[in-house]
C-alpha cells in the first residue's frame, strides 16, 4: 500500500497557517511575512511535500541599509560592501536599498528608520543611541530583522551586531599610542564623532582604561566631540594645541583626520605628534604615507556588509544552515603594511 502523498493542506495544518498562505509560499508569490514563509517551508520540508523546495521560485528580498552621506569615508565603504553583496548573492534574490539620513537629528532619524522599514524585509543599519531611535528600531524589529552594524543598540530588539569589539579596539590604540609616546608618555587628546555612538564610547573606554593602567605616564587631557563633521577637527585640534602646547599624542574615533593633520602642519607639529585613527580609506593612506599618522586600526567594513547579509539570508532560508561570523577582526595597519590599492 502506496503511503499517501504530502498535500499543502496538511503543510498548512502542520505550520498554523491558511492553505492560502501555504500556496503563495510555495510559488513565491510574497505578501507572507517573513517568520511566517520560514515556518511554511520548514515544515514544507519536514513533511517531504512533494516538490523541490530549492529550486522554488522566490520573491526578491527587500533589504533597507542605513547610512550616514557616503562621503564619510566608513560609510561609503560600507555601501560598497553592500553593492558587492547584492552581486555576489543575485542568485538568492536579495535587495539592498540604501537609504541615508538627511539629519542626525533623533526625532529625524526615526522617521527615517520608519519610513525605510515600511516596505522593507530587513533592515541594516549603524547610528548611534538615543531613546527615540531606539524606539524606532524596536517597533521595527517586531515586523522584520534588524541588523546593527560597526556600533551596537543592544536595546533596539536587533536579531545581531555585526562589527569588530570596539573595547578591544580601543585598547589596541591605547597600546600603540603608549609604546608611539615611550617611556616619558605625555599629553593626548581624543576625538571622538558623537559620543552618543556606543561604538565610539566604547573605544574612548578601552583607549583610556589601558593608558591609565599600562602606561600611567600618558595623561587624555582633552576630549572633543566632531559631530561627525569632518570639518570641524580642525578647528577642534587648533584649540587644543593652544590651550595644551606640549601635546604628543591624538587618538582620533571618527572621521576628520585630514583637519587633524592639516592643523598639526600648519602648526609646524606635523609628524611630531602620534596620530592614531580608525579605517582604512585613501585619506589615511596618503597620511600614512606622509608620516603625518602613525597608525590605522580597520575592521573592514565591507566584510561587515558581506556578513550583515549572510546573516539576513540565512535568517530567510536562502542559504545553507551554516553559522555566520559576526565578529570582524581589527587589522593594524602602518606605513609599512599598507594594504594594495
Amino acid at each position: 500500500m502506496s503511503q499517501r502523498k504530502t498535500t499543502i493542506t496538511d503543510v498548512a495544518n502542520a505550520a498554523q497557517v491558511s492553505v492560502a498562505t501555504v500556496d503563495r509560499v510555495l510559488n513565491g508569490r510574497g505578501g507572507v511575512k517573513p517568520e511566517r514563509a520560514r515556518r511554511v517551508l520548514e515544515w514544507a520540508r519536514k513533511l517531504k511535500i512533494d516538490r523541490a523546495l530549492e529550486d522554488l521560485p522566490m520573491r526578491w528580498l527587500r533589504i533597507a541599509v542605513l547610512l550616514q552621506n557616503p562621503n564619510n569615508p566608513y560609510h561609503g565603504s560600507l555601501k560598497t560592501g553592500f553593492q558587492l553583496a547584492q552581486r555576489a548573492y543575485e542568485a538568492q534574490r536579495i535587495m539592498c536599498l540604501p537609504t541615508y539620513f538627511d539629519s542626525l537629528e533623533p526625532a529625524a532619524v526615526a522617521r527615517t528608520i520608519r519610513r525605510a522599514a515600511e516596505r522593507a524585509d530587513g533592515l541594516v543599519t549603524c547610528i548611534y543611541d538615543h531613546p527615540r531611535i531606539t524606539a524606532a528600531l524596536k517597533e521595527v524589529s517586531r515586523k522584520v530583522p534588524v541588523v546593527t552594524i560597526a556600533s551596537d543598540l543592544p536595546a533596539s530588539g536587533r536579531l545581531a551586531y555585526v562589527g569588530s569589539d570596539n573595547r578591544v579596539a580601543g585598547r589596541v590604540a591605547g597600546e600603540l599610542m603608549g609604546r608611539f609616546l615611550g617611556p616619558q608618555g605625555g599629553q593626548v587628546m581624543v576625538v571622538t564623532g558623537m559620543h552618543d555612538y556606543i561604538g565610539h564610547e566604547e573605544r574612548e573606554s578601552g583607549f583610556r582604561a589601558v593608558l591609565a593602567s599600562r602606561f600611567p605616564a600618558c595623561e587624555v587631557v582633552a576630549t572633543a566631540e566632531s559631530q561627525e563633521q569632518p570639518e570641524r577637527t580642525e578647528k577642534l585640534t587648533r584649540d587644543a594645541l593652544k590651550r595644551f602646547p606640549d601635546l604628543r599624542g591624538i587618538y582620533n574615533i571618527s572621521v576628520g583626520s585630514r583637519g587633524i593633520a592639516n592643523a598639526l602642519s600648519a602648526l609646524g607639529r606635523g609628524g611630531k605628534v602620534a596620530l592614531i585613527s580608525h579605517e582604512m580609506h585613501d585619506i589615511h593612506r596618503e597620511l600614512l604615507t606622509d608620516g603625518l599618522m602613525d597608525a590605522v586600526l580597520d575592521q573592514n567594513p565591507q566584510m561587515e556588509a558581506l556578513r550583515a547579509i549572510q546573516l539576513l539570508l540565512h535568517y530567510n532560508r536562502r542559504v545553507p544552515d551554516t553559522e555566520v561570523p559576526l565578529e570582524t577582526p581589527v587589522a593594524i595597519y602602518l606605513r609599512e603594511n599598507l594594504p594594495t590599492v
